[in-house]
């Protein structure tokens, strides 16, 4: 019995450490870190969603330009700029823009906030690290009221982001993979949809 409880003892330890891994967290600081240091930078990226339930595989390309807490977000025929304080979504093909309020807990997981994502109310697990260098780290949302119930990372050995992957409770997965990165430096005006420069377009303002 005495062999038995010893046991369950250190299985406890142990998922309590993968909850909150240090060596995951010291790898996603680094990752974090290097990020923070450019004044702003662009991202060209795929991403596929896939459930296998549903017999959907699809793929999109997109681009994304942050600075700071502001991005421009070019995806699926949709232009959608985040100033910090207000968002507006601009469809070219029917000539429209809403805006709405910007709430940071409301955001969606993307490729200008997935940086940061883990720092509060998520756990983390390295899961392994590969021959290449690339580590696979699993952030776990530490609430149970999310649509998704796991992000994958996979962060090179030069501390740079290759993918992340969200796995929703609908069984959809999305992975987005960077397809390439650079430093980018632009002014705060452009990433606020200027509605002079589209006299015909439909404004929808819900703020």
């Amino acid at each position: 019995m005495k062999k038995i409880i010893i046991i369950l003892l250190a299985v406890v330890n142990q998922s309590i450490l993968a909850q909150y891994d240090p060596q995951a967290l010291s790898v996603l600081d680094a990752m974090s870190a290097k990020y923070k240091k450019l004044a702003a930078f662009k991202a060209n990226f795929s991403q596929k969603l896939t459930n296998k339930t549903a017999g959907i595989d699809e793929v999109i390309s997109g681009q994304i330009i942050v600075k700071n807490n502001k991005y421009v977000l070019n995806v699926a025929g949709q232009r959608i700029f985040n100033n910090g304080t207000d968002i507006y979504t601009y469809n070219p093909e029917i000539s429209e823009v809403t805006i709405s309020s910007y709430d940071p807990d409301e955001s969606e997981i993307n490729p200008g906030n997935v940086y940061d994502l883990y720092k509060e109310g998520f756990k983390y697990a390295l899961i392994s690290t590969e021959s290449s260098g690339d580590r696979v780290i699993d952030l776990d949302p530490e609430k149970r009221d999310k649509s998704y119930f796991k992000i994958r990372m996979i962060i090179n050995a030069k501390d740079e982001l290759k993918s992340f992957e969200v796995f929703e409770n609908t069984g959809n997965r999305y992975l987005y993979s960077i397809e390439s990165f650079q430093p980018d430096l632009l002014p705060d005006s452009y990433f606020t949809f200027d509605t002079t420069k589209y006299p015909d377009v439909e404004v929808i303002d819900f703020r």
